[in-house]
């Protein structure tokens, strides 16, 4: 499907020149910079160097001071402290560090951790995990990544006498959970200056709260960051303010961690150079799949294991397990299309397919690929037993796909999410009228422009500017992610490209070279095989991101390449 290219709005001139003479980079470079909203040279201090001391008060907080007072009082008492995390990355990341946390200032055998299944009982907290703390004598459950919206799980666990803090990031609903605490920087009344940080890192401020008390050596506590930097890329959370302070802190931890498991995880070529990129691309499907395939618990075992032999175990089970995810993955996609063709759902405003057998964990990857494919708001359904089934739905540009089953939510027995993605349960004996009312909700309500992929582009540039000194302002630009996203450039006017091949095992990804400053850049296109004669023959424009690619100790940056348009 062709994409609309479409350039961002230029800064204002005068804004350009003050930054140009403030920091002394050259106009190109002020213009990307004010484009990003660093317009001033107190902002570029805090976007280029930022510090721990930019890092906010834990105690801004609402219910902070009533979270740390709790804890305290428990370790006082001795009583045992179970740890409650989702499945996923964050809120794996977030139960290993705040355990590893809390095992330095009180003993190993009054800590616990309970990561749910993700198929006997879903995300967020459940009432078996707070049967299983009952049972297991914790009185005080913490929980993390999840919580907000689990009201009457939090009121069972209090007729129970387990008390809660809840430690999340979501958005909360009309009401709060009846919990000793309720951490979340997204409550209306809490006073925390910075709203984006993920699951894990409102736990990390817990901890950071916590150490006004127990004083631990601030190494110790920002050695946790190599956790919290994981949770941050793959959450996919804004990469402005506080998160891109505490995302580069993190990552310089990291490419040092003290971690075994981590260690293993990452290969040692790879660890000292390790981006955002890496985590979302390489570490984060492999801590996912344990939830994914098997059960969320490993992932934390890993993240908190200081045995070398014991993490090598555990990576090689994980890597397993994603091997399994990756021809699931592909199987189900795959089964996915083939029902799309045959039923001409191509021709709709919506996709929604359903197979018994798919598997629940795959279902949020297959919705992500055929929206790609397609375009189009995709719901994924799956048996989840007991009459239900459940699904995963992915939406495209603007389209607000949160408030479109809220069209249909009366037939629904719960969903959530946001306007890009949700998760939604219904019984099956709903699903065909579901399926006709919400392809007459998408129909009605998505605009034209919704309907065709968008590539945002920051600007032009020129062959000759692609230089080392410009490749390394790049850099400086990193971490990357939500708000502060990779560049994208386009070049213009290209001809006769050097070195044309069509790579990959099939022949489907494209690869050339254009020549720069007595070398050749390198050029990669996935998925654009098929305009392989074309650049041999006509004059194109391209569209492009700038990745470095490490390899036995040099640098090469690359351009991969988001779309051609070939010139008439």
């Amino acid at each position: 499907m062709e994409s609309k290219w479409i350039f961002k709005k230029e800064p204002e001139e005068e804004v350009v020149d003050k930054i140009h003479s403030s920091l002394g980079f050259g106009m190109f470079e002020s213009k990307l910079l004010v484009m990003r909203g660093i317009d001033s040279y107190s902002k570029a201090r805090e976007f280029f160097k930022p510090q721990v001391s930019d890092i906010h008060d834990p105690f801004l907080m609402k219910d902070m001071q009533t979270a740390v007072e709790c804890i305290v009082s428990a370790i006082h008492q001795r009583k045992k402290i179970l740890i409650y995390g989702d499945y996923d990355v964050d809120g794996t990341s977030a139960v290993a560090l705040l355990y590893l946390y809390l095992s330095k200032i009180y003993d190993k055998e009054l800590l616990g951790y309970y990561i749910p299944d993700r198929y006997t009982e879903g995300y967020g907290i459940s009432f078996q995990g707070i049967d299983y703390a009952k049972e297991q004598g914790f009185p005080l459950i913490i929980s993390l990544d999840c919580g907000i919206k689990s009201l009457k799980e939090i009121d069972y666990a209090r007729s129970l006498g387990v008390d809660f803090i809840v430690c999340d990031h979501h958005l909360p609903g009309d009401e709060l959970p009846r919990a000793v605490a309720v951490l979340d920087p997204k409550r209306r009344d809490c006073p925390y200056p910075y709203k984006e940080l993920s699951g894990c890192g409102v736990g990390f401020k817990l901890c950071q709260a916590l150490n006004t008390i127990y004083k631990l050596p601030a190494d110790d506590l920002y050695n946790l960051t190599d956790l919290l930097a994981i949770s941050i890329a793959a959450d996919i959370v804004s990469l402005t303010g506080e998160n891109r302070t505490l995302a580069k802190l993190g990552l310089k931890r990291l490419r040092n961690t003290k971690q075994a498991g981590l260690r293993q995880l990452i290969p040692n070529e790879k660890l000292r150079n390790f981006t955002t990129s890496n985590i979302v691309f390489e570490i984060a499907p492999k801590i996912n799949a344990a939830g994914r395939i098997s059960h969320g618990k490993a992932a934390v075992e890993l993240m908190i294991s200081d045995d070398e032999n014991e993490a090598k175990k555990i990576v090689e089970e994980i890597c397993e397990l994603n091997s399994q995810r990756k021809e699931m993955d592909n199987q189900t996609t795959t089964e996915t299309v083939q029902q799309i063709t045959d039923t001409e759902q191509y021709k709709k405003s919506s996709i929604i397919v359903y197979d018994p057998n798919w598997n629940k964990g795959i279902v949020g990857i297959t919705a992500s690929r055929i929206t790609e494919l397609y375009y189009k708001p995709t719901i994924v359904f799956t048996d989840s037993g007991e009459g239900e089934m459940v699904a995963s739905a992915r939406s495209v540009s603007d389209f607000d796909l949160y408030k479109a089953l809220e069209k249909c939510s009366h037939l629904l027995e719960k969903f959530g999410g946001h306007q890009a993605a949700a998760g939604l349960t219904l019984k099956k004996e709903n699903f065909e009228e579901f399926k006709t009312l919400f392809e007459k909700v998408v129909s009605e309500q998505i605009q034209e422009h919704q309907k065709t992929p968008i590539i945002e582009i920051d600007c032009e540039i020129k062959l000759n500017q692609l230089n080392e000194k410009f490749f390394d302002f790049h850099q400086k630009l990193a971490p990357f992610g939500p708000q502060n996203m990779r560049p994208v450039f386009a070049l213009k006017n290209i001809s006769n490209p050097k070195f044309v091949k069509l790579i990959g095992k099939d022949k489907s990804h494209l690869k050339f070279y254009l020549p720069s400053e007595n070398r050749n850049i390198e050029c990669t296109g996935f998925k654009l095989g098929s305009y392989h004669e074309d650049l041999q023959k006509k004059n194109f424009d391209m569209v492009f991101s700038i990745e470095e690619n490490h390899w036995k100790g040099e640098t090469r940056h690359i351009l991969y390449i988001k779309d051609i348009q070939f010139n008439s």
